[in-house]
């Protein structure tokens, strides 16, 4: 009998077979999962995260208004649900982590406090706070050109730098390493405190004339402050005319 024929396999069967049981830190296989939860194509949208352009790292998306972000839910321009409906499967992906930075995590922070989203904003703060590469020290001035939206990311940026610092103070490490106490009377342990950006200092506080301009009059108080929440006791942002607390970054 004559040998018999091997049966072609196509390029796309052999590159998905090997797709299926190759490993590598960047974990093609389980990112493809993840993403084909929310993606219709979910090997093209993989392969884009490969593409560094415009550069390397991700560009910090929008940025968008305060008062686009107040009214995101009432006028339904699903700005939060674009933004964040795969965020959990985003942050697991290895290519998408490289390529994310800080002051992407700072704008997600500040279109979530806009958006009255706190809950997401704990998830994005225990996100930022375990990238131990990620030194706040290291953040760089965004140079925002609208100063509302700046004066909010430079008081962000200084109340993160206080819930990181209490944080480490507790025993937590950046590294998943931590340092737990055997009694309650022990010391607590010691670390190495994070320092604050030096930009921050420069940002000034909110014109409120510009506010009255800028964002519906529901969020202003009659001094003319803005209301982000009511009876908020935050010093960082209070001192550039903003009203809120800040409970939502001091997680456990």
């Amino acid at each position: 009998m004559p040998p018999r024929r091997r049966p072609k396999i196509s390029l796309w069967a052999r590159f998905r077979t090997w797709l299926r049981y190759a490993h590598s830190p960047l974990k093609l296989r389980n990112s493809l999962i993840r993403l084909s939860h929310q993606r219709q194509y979910p090997l093209l949208t993989l392969l884009r995260m490969f593409i560094p352009y415009p550069s390397w790292f991700f560009p910090i998306p929008g940025p968008f208004s305060p008062r686009a972000l107040i009214e995101d839910a009432k006028n339904e321009t699903g700005i939060i649900t674009s933004h964040f409906d795969d965020i959990h499967n985003l942050r697991a992906i290895p290519i998408w982590r490289m390529r994310d930075t800080p002051l992407r995590s700072i704008y997600r922070l500040y279109e979530l406090h806009l958006a009255d989203h706190y809950a997401r904003m704990g998830w994005e703060m225990e996100y930022f706070f375990y990238r131990r590469d990620w030194k706040l020290r290291d953040i760089l001035d965004p140079r925002d050109p609208d100063p509302i939206r700046y004066a909010i990311i430079a008081s962000i940026v200084d109340e993160l730098h206080e819930a990181v610092n209490w944080k480490l103070s507790l025993g937590l490490r950046r590294n998943r390493e931590h340092v737990y106490r055997e009694e309650d009377g022990d010391p607590w342990p010691p670390f190495t405190l994070e320092e604050l950006p030096d930009w921050t200092k420069k940002v000034a506080p909110i014109d409120k004339e510009l506010l009255k301009l800028s964002v519906p009059p529901e969020p202003l108080d009659m001094e003319g402050n803005l209301v982000l929440e009511a009876n908020g006791k935050s010093p960082n942002f209070a001192r550039r005319n903003i009203i809120t607390n800040t409970g939502w970054l001091y997680t456990i």
